[in-house]
C-alpha cells in the first residue's frame, strides 16, 4: 500500500512539474494595445494627419531667459579632497562648464547646425510627434539600394544623439550595397514631442505611435536601431510588428526571459566556458562586482520610476541643475571609470563627445521644458499595467543584430539574448565605446549596422 502511494505521488509530482514547465516555456500572446487612443489633453478632438515642416527657432526672450539664470550666483559646495565623481557631479567641474555655457558657448550657432537636416511635425494618438529626417543620397552609384530606417535615441538623449552619424547612414560606405532615408523621431515627451496628457504610454504605445509615423510616411516596411530606451522601443515593435519590421539592430540590450535569468545564476556558479564563455565572463561577472556598479549608476532610475515630478520640478526650474543630472550621465556612462577621474572625463581632450554638442542636447531639454515628461516615461514602463504584458518573453524572430559597447551600462552574451531573439545574423563585440554610441563611435556603430544590413538583404535575392 505504501509503496502504491510513494508511485502515486511520483506521478503527482512528476505531472505537476511537467504543467510547471509547460507554462514556463508557452510563449504568452502578443499584448493587445488600444488602436486609436487619444493621448491628448482633454477629450478626443477631430484627427489631422498632416505632416508639416518644423523649424528649431527659440526665441529670443527664452534664449535671454537662459543666459539670464546661467548668470545667476553658483550656489555650489565644494567637492570633497580626492572625490572626483565618486559623489556624482564635480562641482568644481560644473562650475567650468557653466562658465564655458555663459562665455563661450552659443546657441544661434548650434541651432543653425541643428537645422541642417530638416524637422517635421504630425499629429498621432492626439500628440504632436515630431520627427528628424535624412534623405538618402546614392551620389549617382550603381546597385545601391535605398531603405527605410526607423532611429530611436534613448534618455538622457534627444534626436542630437544622431547628428555624426546621419551622413554614415545617408550616404554610400566602402563595403555596403545600402543607404537609409532615415526618420528619426522624438520620444512623445521628450524634445519637440507633446508629452502625453494621460497615464499608460510606455515603449510599447511608442512603438505603436511609431508603426503610425512610418505609415503615414509612405513606408509599410522598415529597419529599426537603437539604444537604451530606443533599444526597449525598437525591440517591442519587433516582436509586435514583425510583419513590417525587416530587422532590428540593437546597442545596450537585455534579454529577461527564464532561461536568460537562470544561465545568469548558473553562470555565477559553474566555471566559466560551461555557461558562458571565457570572452564573456566580465559582461556578467564577478556577479556581486556587477550589482555593485548597476547600484552606484541606476540610483536615478528608481526615482525616475516613482516619483519623476519631484526630481522634474526641480531640473525645470535651474539649467545648472538639469545640466549637472545630465551631463553626471555623460560622464560615468561613456566609460565605466570615469567617476575616478578630477573632471569625470568631460574635460579631458580624449573625451569621446564634444562638449558643446553634450550643452545641444541639454538646451533641447531645457528649452522644451521636457525633463519632467521626459522622466515620467520611466514612471509609465515600470507600472504593475507595463511590466504585466511581459512582452520581454514573447520571441522576436525577426533578422537581429546587437552591437556590444565595452562600457555600456547593460549588455549580455549571444547565448542569452538568444532567448529572446530567435535570428541574430550578426553579434559584435566593440573594442571602445560606452552608451552613447552613436555620439561616441558613430563609425563603429554605423558599420556595424551596414554589415547587418547587407547580410540581411542578401537573403532575400
Amino acid at each position: 500500500m505504501s509503496w502504491m502511494k510513494l508511485l502515486s505521488a511520483a506521478i503527482v509530482v512528476a505531472a505537476l512539474a511537467y504543467k510547471i514547465r509547460e507554462k514556463a516555456m508557452a510563449e504568452p500572446p502578443i499584448p493587445e494595445l488600444d488602436p486609436d487612443p487619444w493621448w491628448g489633453p482633454g477629450a478626443r478632438e477631430k484627427g489631422d494627419s498632416s505632416v508639416r515642416p518644423f523649424k528649431i527657432d527659440i526665441s529670443n526672450k527664452d534664449l535671454d531667459d537662459l543666459k539670464a539664470r546661467l548668470a545667476l550666483p553658483l550656489r555650489l559646495t565644494p567637492p570633497l579632497e580626492k572625490a572626483n565623481f565618486t559623489y556624482g557631479m564635480n562641482q568644481d567641474t560644473l562650475k567650468e562648464i557653466v562658465q564655458h555655457w555663459r562665455l563661450k558657448y552659443d546657441w544661434r550657432k548650434r541651432e543653425t547646425l541643428l537645422n541642417f537636416y530638416p524637422h517635421f511635425m504630425t499629429k498621432i494618438e492626439g500628440l504632436e510627434i515630431h520627427f528628424m529626417r535624412g534623405k538618402a543620397q546614392t551620389k549617382g552609384a550603381k546597385d545601391i539600394k535605398v531603405l527605410p530606417l526607423l532611429l530611436i535615441h534613448g534618455w538622457p538623449g534627444t534626436f542630437v544623439e544622431f547628428y555624426d552619424i546621419m551622413l554614415l547612414l545617408t550616404t554610400p560606405q566602402e563595403d555596403s550595397n545600402v543607404v537609409f532615408e532615415v526618420i528619426c523621431p522624438s520620444i512623445p515627451g521628450y524634445g519637440f514631442s507633446q508629452g502625453s496628457a494621460k497615464q499608460g504610454l510606455g515603449h510599447m504605445e511608442t512603438g505603436q505611435i511609431f508603426l503610425k509615423l512610418m505609415k503615414r510616411l509612405g513606408y509599410d516596411q522598415f529597419y529599426l536601431q537603437g539604444g537604451d530606451w530606443g533599444s526597449i522601443i525598437a525591440s517591442s515593435m519587433a516582436t509586435m510588428y514583425p510583419e513590417n519590421v525587416l530587422g532590428v539592430h540593437l546597442n545596450m540590450f537585455v534579454a529577461n526571459t527564464l532561461g536568460t535569468n537562470l544561465k545568469l545564476i548558473l553562470g555565477a556558479f559553474l566555471p566559466a566556458g560551461i555557461v558562458v564563455s571565457h570572452e564573456d565572463q566580465e559582461k556578467l561577472y564577478p556577479l556581486t562586482e556587477k550589482i555593485g556598479m548597476f547600484a552606484r549608476e541606476t540610483g536615478y532610475l528608481h526615482l525616475q520610476a516613482t516619483k519623476p515630478d519631484t526630481i522634474g520640478a526641480a531640473l525645470n526650474q535651474s539649467p545648472v541643475s538639469l545640466a549637472a543630472y545630465i551631463l553626471e550621465k555623460f560622464s560615468s556612462w561613456t566609460h565605466k571609470d570615469n567617476y575616478k577621474e578630477v573632471d569625470g572625463g568631460l574635460l579631458h581632450k580624449h573625451f569621446p563627445i564634444d562638449l558643446d554638442k553634450i550643452l545641444d542636447n541639454i538646451c533641447i531639454y531645457w528649452f522644451t521644458g521636457s525633463i519632467t515628461t521626459s522622466m515620467r516615461y520611466y514612471a509609465e514602463n515600470f507600472s504593475p499595467k507595463s511590466m504585466a504584458n511581459n512582452v520581454e518573453s514573447i520571441p522576436c524572430r525577426v533578422p537581429s543584430a546587437m552591437s556590444a559597447f565595452p562600457h555600456d551600462l547593460l549588455n549580455q552574451p549571444e547565448n542569452f539574448v538568444a532567448h529572446k531573439f530567435y535570428d541574430i545574423v550578426s553579434y559584435s563585440d566593440q573594442l571602445v565605446g560606452g552608451h552613447f554610441a552613436a555620439m561616441e563611435r558613430p563609425k563603429l556603430l554605423a558599420r556595424d549596422f551596414h554589415k547587418f544590413v547587407n547580410i540581411v538583404e542578401s537573403r532575400v535575392k
